[in-house]
């Protein structure tokens, strides 16, 4: 019986061929794009603002950021939907719907969340302040 060799495990380095100067420059890559995302989320987000909206009508506008809870009563397709936001984000805290799925899915409060009461058609969004500019194909 021959003896099993052991396994010859492969540094990273030894993963990454190229000369230093290439593995510095992927790390200058690494770095720059980790820079840049993080100042795009903190210039192009702004400060966060719920939008609440019956159908594709806006009916107000909040920042997320509040020290007094506020509460807003939407009326809906079906009756009224209440939006609190508060200290821990935006909820829709009460609707007149059946299943109240919005009500069970809490608290909102990163941009880009979204809670939405389908048949109420009630709407709440959470964008950023400032817009990203269009561009002659996306308008």
């Amino acid at each position: 019986m021959h003896k099993s060799e052991p396994l010859n495990r492969a540094s990273m380095w030894h993963w990454l061929k190229g000369t230093w100067v290439d593995r510095s420059l992927l790390l200058l890559a690494l770095i720059a794009i980790a820079i840049s995302w993080q100042w795009l989320q903190q210039n192009l987000s702004g400060t966060p603002m719920v939008h609440i909206y019956h159908g594709k009508n806006l009916l107000a506008t909040y920042p997320l950021n509040t020290d007094l809870p506020i509460h807003f009563q939407a009326q809906g397709d079906i009756g009224i939907s209440e939006i609190t936001i508060d200290q821990y984000g935006v909820r829709i805290s009460h609707s007149s719907c059946i299943t109240q799925r919005c009500v069970l899915s809490g608290h909102r409060h990163r941009i880009g969340d979204i809670l939405a009461c389908v048949p109420n058609r009630i709407l709440v969004s959470i964008q950023g302040s400032q817009q990203l500019p269009l561009d002659a194909v996306s308008e």
